[in-house]
């Protein structure tokens, strides 16, 4: 069975890099990604439109150059879109707003094996190397090395976070920004002193309840700043963004290097 890269970073005190590929369902993606030393890649299932074996496959070429795949999954389809990523090999799942203890409580009732919740229990998928383990020790070892973040990116929830940080199971705090200050109605003012006091209270929480939190980061001096708050798990891109911003500057500087072969000139 495989360990969490994710895992072992956030124990050791270290900041796990993490980047989002969800452009498109691309198992050659994942594996690009993971040779290039990050520690975990975001699917994201929650506003792409991939299905389960095109998740799957993805996370199965995450395992191949072993890095974590971890799952935003799509909330309201049913109890088994918390564990139907994991048993697929995945490190971990992303769970978006969550408002509420009762709702924290929820997610790890789904995503975690007894004694810590009521996930069902399957062993012929690749988490438990396809039953090629005890159960018993397989189901010690998900509970460990499968990590289970929440979003943090509605305003109730900020009414709620010291009860939210208090659930067992809930291992990573992770705040949306753009969610979040567009429910605080200070939209993508992530420099306002109302959002900045809502992370304090979000890091607050989980170092009060033993958590690791994290966040979306655009720049290294952003990552620094976060990083000095006590964040320890940094999503630092994605492959749209990388993509847009590579054809944009390679079409400007190839435009420009060329403006005087043109025929009106």
């Amino acid at each position: 069975m495989r360990r969490s890269r994710v895992l072992e970073k956030l124990r050791s005190g270290e900041v796990a890099l993490t980047v989002n590929v969800s452009l498109a369902p691309s198992p050659l993606a994942v594996q690009l990604v993971g040779r290039c030393g990050f520690d975990g890649i975001w699917i994201d299932t929650e506003h792409r439109p991939m299905n389960q074996w095109q998740v799957s496959a993805m996370i199965t070429a995450g395992r191949l150059v072993d890095v974590d795949c971890y799952v935003r999954i799509r909330k309201g389809e049913g109890y088994t879109s918390f564990f139907r990523p994991l048993e697929d090999g995945a490190a971990g799942i992303m769970v978006p707003h969550v408002k509420t203890r009762q709702e924290a409580e929820w997610v790890v009732c789904n995503s975690k094996f007894p004694p810590v919740g009521r996930r069902g229990l399957e062993t012929m998928m690749p988490d438990a190397d396809l039953g090629f383990n005890d159960p018993i020790e397989y189901t010690q070892f998900a509970n460990r090395e499968t990590f289970v973040a929440i979003q943090i990116e509605d305003v109730e929830a900020l009414d709620h976070i010291e009860e939210i940080g208090t659930v067992p199971g809930i291992d990573v705090l992770f705040i949306g920004p753009a969610d979040l200050s567009f429910s605080m109605g200070i939209p993508l003012q992530l420099d306002h002193p109302r959002f900045r006091k809502a992370v304090e209270s979000i890091a607050a929480a989980a170092a009060e309840n033993g958590k690791w939190w994290g966040i979306p980061v655009g720049t290294v001096e952003t990552a620094r700043e976060y990083a000095a708050q006590g964040a320890r798990f940094l999503n630092v891109g994605g492959d749209y963004g990388l993509l847009r911003d590579g054809f944009q500057r390679i079409k400007t500087e190839f435009s420009e290097a060329l403006e005087e072969f043109s025929l009106g000139n």
